[in-house]
């Protein structure tokens, strides 16, 4: 069998959702082959091209087993095998993601760099909230003075807007945590730039939950305040906001930061929670473990959004998020970690006597 007709072939039964690129390289590498005539170089004697991930959604799935002719070996685009080879690929890499999990006691406790780092975010949104107060101020005494003294603008609906802002930013920053969530879990490696720590603790969480429940606050959430710091702190210093804006980003930015408490505390048992916790969590106000529950099933998909989880029906029955794994594949030949199956056990629990000596 000449190598162009087994590309050719390759081509034709790729499926419709498959890359245009990977169509377009076969058809270049066939034309490749059929000017060199020469027997032919490497494949495995039985190759499959298929998506687990798109049966295990019950979509037609194209396989094409392609048989190695005797005397020869046949060599075909590496892109043709992308979707075989992305399930090993991802297995490998999720593998060496997370560590082991931490045995010392002492790891979970905050350090003084911790409470720093923690402290610099919360002042940073805090000063952005508060210029949004002084904001009002001087609006309302610069309407009065116009004004002579007699009357100017209304406080109840200058204050009013501050509090609108900081609904919104409660109501958007769900929203916030699960895209960010989502492409922590998926996307990135511990050698990202910025992110690096908090993409591979997000895999070690995955195989070790219970280690979120025994981390003090600032030891809990450092990792996700620096990122935040770059946006918040040119924030403080550009000219011309106005204060609900300053008000808006300063608790949007709280709420995604302290998701990581609230995320801690939906692991947390309800006996060894604070009473004002499982108020919020029962009233819908705060992520509850039964909510979060629902994400930690491999392969870790849905479910993301973790203040207050409002938005996880949306983004899951929309699919937006799906749709967006199978643009960047599509685009960029990176598959989402949640397209695999994990090979590894989930240990929900400390070991026993852990802490204890």
């Amino acid at each position: 069998m000449r190598v162009s007709s087994l590309m050719a072939m390759n081509a034709r039964l790729l499926s419709p959702s498959a890359s245009s690129g990977a169509v377009v390289a076969a058809k270049r590498n066939a034309s490749a082959a059929n000017s060199n005539n020469s027997p032919a170089t490497s494949i495995s004697s039985s190759s499959v091209v298929a998506s687990r991930r798109r049966r295990a959604r019950g979509e037609r799935v194209a396989t094409c087993v392609v048989k190695e002719p005797e005397g020869m070996r046949v060599e075909v685009s590496p892109l043709l095998l992308v979707e075989r080879d992305t399930a090993e690929t991802l297995r490998k890499t999720i593998a060496a993601m997370g560590g082991a999990p931490i045995d010392d006691p002492a790891a979970f406790v905050s350090t003084d760099e911790q409470r720093l780092v923690t402290a610099a975010l919360f002042a940073s949104c805090a000063a952005l909230v508060g210029r949004g107060v002084v904001g009002v101020e001087w609006h309302l005494a610069a309407l009065s003075a116009a004004a002579d003294g007699g009357g100017g603008g209304d406080p109840l609906a200058a204050y009013g807007s501050l509090v609108g802002a900081a609904v919104l930013a409660y109501w958007l920053s769900d929203l916030g945590t699960g895209v960010f969530h989502w492409s922590v879990d998926n996307y990135g490696s511990k050698h990202t730039p910025l992110l690096g720590s908090v993409i591979d603790s997000f895999q070690g969480h995955h195989k070790y939950p219970w280690t979120i429940t025994k981390r003090q606050f600032a030891n809990n959430i450092h990792k996700v305040c620096k990122a935040p710091m770059v946006f918040t702190l040119p924030l403080l210093a550009a000219p011309g906001l106005a204060p609900t804006t300053c008000v808006f980003f300063g608790v949007f930015t709280s709420l995604v930061v302290l998701s990581q408490q609230f995320h801690a505390w939906s692991h947390g048992k309800k006996s060894e929670l604070p009473q004002a916790v499982l108020v919020l969590q029962d009233a819908g106000l705060l992520i509850s473990r039964k909510a979060h529950g629902a994400h930690h099933r491999p392969p870790f998909e849905g479910h993301y959004c973790i203040v207050s989880g409002w938005w996880n029906p949306l983004l899951d029955g929309s699919g937006i998020l799906t749709n967006m794994e199978r643009a960047i594949f599509s685009a960029t030949g990176v598959a989402p970690r949640c397209w695999s199956e994990t090979d590894f056990e989930v240990q929900e629990e400390a070991p026993e006597g852990w802490g204890t000596e």
